[in-house]
């Protein structure tokens, strides 16, 4: 890199805010005992890598993935991975904060810490009740995807049976009380029908915590050009994701193919071994037996996305949602981990990104959301 480039990256990453929307981690810290507090050589985040990496706000995951917990044990779940996130501040104070606005998470950055915030993956942990909703805001939760997987009671899920054409009223009636509220609403995961139900609704930006794009990669999961336009219209930003299967086609061919065996060897691996204390270790080594048969695909993807993103809508409407700890490690090399994120300031400044765009896309475009649905619930 030509010195005065080198210049340019060695001050933007003393002075912007890095934010991860979407990491996975808190399963692992409730079943696992995983301190986040240590150095691990797997899985993809602890303190000490989020110090590499520069970070100054991260968005932990609460998922009850409804395929392996049944609906009474939804709000039970939320409530042991939230206590996760929360014990973790407590026993690391001088590395993590819990932030609740986006004034916090500015204000926790400053005196060098890293601001730890909260988000539902699903819907369907509220059990259809807004009194659930609001506890889940009172506790920290400041965005809710309105869907994981599966379809629930009144959202479509984009990889599940449509039964609601979008959103039905109930469904309107939480997009309508989380804008009261300022928690964000994310629809990473949400049917098409859905999402634009949810822009019709809504009265704050939204968001898409952690997807990819369409026209690059053309999976459900993914958004595109169409969708790209409305959610920049609406203020919004999607958050790219970083998983192989998400980011290349080959790559969500090649795990389309194996990942209901994968599935199935996991799940008897986890029944038999269920008093074995390093069952979770076994299960690892099956996820990276499978991951060696994906294709080869680097960090240079995910700035294929971002880049697709700001070229069509502008940089204001494009960030980043790794789902680090929640893809089965895998990852892109180049970006194996929460440490290696400045590969993507570098990667910017060589696309020709100006300081002020990679500021937006690195963690300020976030800011501006988080900040205008406070204002909206004002």
């Amino acid at each position: 890199m030509l010195s005065a480039q080198q210049d340019r990256y060695d001050r933007l990453l003393q002075d912007l805010i890095i934010i991860d929307t979407h990491i996975d981690t808190p399963w692992y810290i409730v079943d696992e005992g995983y301190d986040l507090g240590v150095a691990h050589d797997y899985y993809e985040t602890d303190i000490p890598r989020l110090k590499r990496g520069r970070f100054g706000a991260v968005f932990f995951g609460v998922p009850a993935q409804p395929q392996e917990h049944p609906p009474h044990l939804w709000v039970q779940r939320a409530l042991d991975l939230i206590d996760a996130v929360h014990e973790t501040a407590r026993r690391y104070p001088k590395d993590l904060d819990v932030a609740y606005t986006s004034a916090d998470i500015r204000r926790v950055h400053r005196a060098g810490r890293i601001a730890a915030l909260i988000s539902i993956e699903g819907g369907h942990m509220i059990v259809d009740d807004l009194r659930i909703l609001r506890d889940f805001y009172r506790l920290g939760v400041r965005y809710m995807t309105l869907t994981h997987f599966r379809t629930n009671n009144w959202a479509d899920s984009g990889t599940d049976r449509a039964v609601h054409n979008g959103l039905s009223k109930f469904g309107r009636e939480v997009v309508g009380e989380m804008n009261r509220l300022g928690m964000m609403v994310d629809i990473s995961h949400v049917a098409d029908k859905t999402f634009y139900d949810a822009l019709e609704v809504t009265k704050a930006p939204v968001i898409a915590s952690h997807s990819s794009v369409r026209a690059v990669c053309d999976i459900p999961r993914n958004m595109d050009d169409a969708m790209l336009r409305a959610l920049a219209k609406n203020g919004g930003v999607i958050f790219i994701n970083f998983s192989v299967a998400y980011l290349d086609t080959k790559g969500w061919q090649a795990f389309s193919g194996y990942r209901d065996q994968r599935d199935r060897e996991i799940a008897d691996l986890m029944t038999q071994q269920a008093g074995n204390p390093k069952r979770y270790e076994l299960k690892r080594a099956i996820q990276q037996r499978y991951r060696k048969m994906l294709p080869p695909v680097d960090y240079k993807m995910v700035l294929r996305h971002i880049d697709h993103v700001a070229k069509l809508v502008g940089p204001d409407h494009v960030g980043l949602g790794s789902d680090f700890d929640g893809i089965s490690g895998m990852v892109p090399a180049g970006l194996e981990d929460v440490s290696k994120f400045p590969v993507l300031v570098r990667g910017l400044l060589e696309l020709g990104y100006s300081d002020t765009d990679i500021r937006k896309i690195m963690g300020e475009n976030l800011l501006r959301v988080m900040k205008r649905c406070e204002e909206v619930a004002a």
